[in-house]
Order: structure tokens, then sequence, then C-alpha cells
């Protein structure tokens, strides 16, 4: 199984390049991964604190703050169980790239989130970097246990491309 060629491209920033779904990598990674965080034998079990999607991203982008979006996408993508972990890797070490191509991590801003359902939810947020802004839309799903994990991820510096919907309501006046 390999990733889309566009995922591991280290062309110049053209819009189309930018636009990097990661379906492809959840629908490749067809088995779970083994827990990775299993207590040694005779040891009880611990669970770190499960964080909402609000908290992850904020935590994210504090990684992005100090120049390690890749090891915050990394974070994120290993709640999924279904991602491989060299899927993973190659995923984030093609973001940290992408983004240091960007200049600094100025702040960011959640603009939008859709509840899907009361397990499934969409957030997009805009990162304000150094020579230009960058959209992320987070997808997480919640199976039932308040273990809210990324199962997908679009990123695109191209903010029209983002806000297609919201560009054309605009400019035809939305019916006002």
């Amino acid at each position: 199984n390999e990733l889309p060629e566009t995922l591991l491209s280290n062309t110049p920033m053209k819009s189309k390049l930018l636009t990097v779904s990661m379906t492809a990598l959840l629908l490749l990674a067809a088995l779970p991964v083994a827990a990775q965080d299993q207590p040694a034998a005779g040891e009880p079990a611990t669970s770190a604190p499960k964080l909402s999607p609000k908290q992850q991203i904020t935590g994210f982008y504090a990684m992005c703050k100090q120049g390690r979006g890749g090891e915050g996408l990394r974070e994120m993508l290993s709640s999924n169980p279904v991602v491989k972990p060299e899927d993973v890797q190659q995923v984030a070490d093609a973001f940290a790239q992408m983004i240091s191509q960007m200049g600094g991590f100025i702040d960011f801003k959640i603009v939008r989130e859709i509840e899907v359902s009361n397990r499934s939810l969409v957030v997009r947020s805009v990162a304000h970097f150094e020579r230009q802004p960058f959209v992320n839309e987070f997808t997480f799903y919640d199976p039932g246990s308040g273990d809210w994990r990324l199962v997908h991820l679009r990123y695109d510096a191209n903010l029209a491309t983002m806000f297609q919907e919201d560009v054309r309501a605009a400019t035809s006046g939305g019916g006002n």
C-alpha cells in the first residue's frame, strides 16, 4: 500500500498539491493496529486523560508554534487505531515539510464547527503563518467512550478552495 503521490511530493507549493486528503491513508489501513500503550504484565492499566477535539486542536497548534507541527499531527493521528504507524510517520513528515515553507506560526482561529452527529464533529480552523494563512479541517469520531479520535484531516493554503460555499454565498448576495 502506497500513499498518493501528492502526499509525498516535495515540489514547490501549488494549489492542487496543497490540498491533501488523508481519506486514502485511513482507508489503506484496513487492519487495526494493536494498542501501543498496553501495560506490562502485572501492572494496573492506566489511561491518559481523554481530550476533546478542541483540546487536541489547541495542543496541535501549540506544537506548530514550537516548530513541531509534524510531531503534533503524528500525535493526533496516533489516536486512531486503524492508521498504521509507518503511514502516520509519512504523513507527519510531509506535513512538516510543507508548513516549514510557510514561515513561522503566528496563531490560529477555529472558524466553523459542524456536529454531524453526537459522535462525529468537523472543525475548520485557519492557521496564520508569516507568509500566508493555512486552513485545516479536522474530522473527529467518538465511538461512544468519550475517546475522540482524528479520522480525517484536510489542509489547504488556498482559502477560496476551503471556503468555497461561503465565498459563493457572499458574492451572490446570499438571498438578502
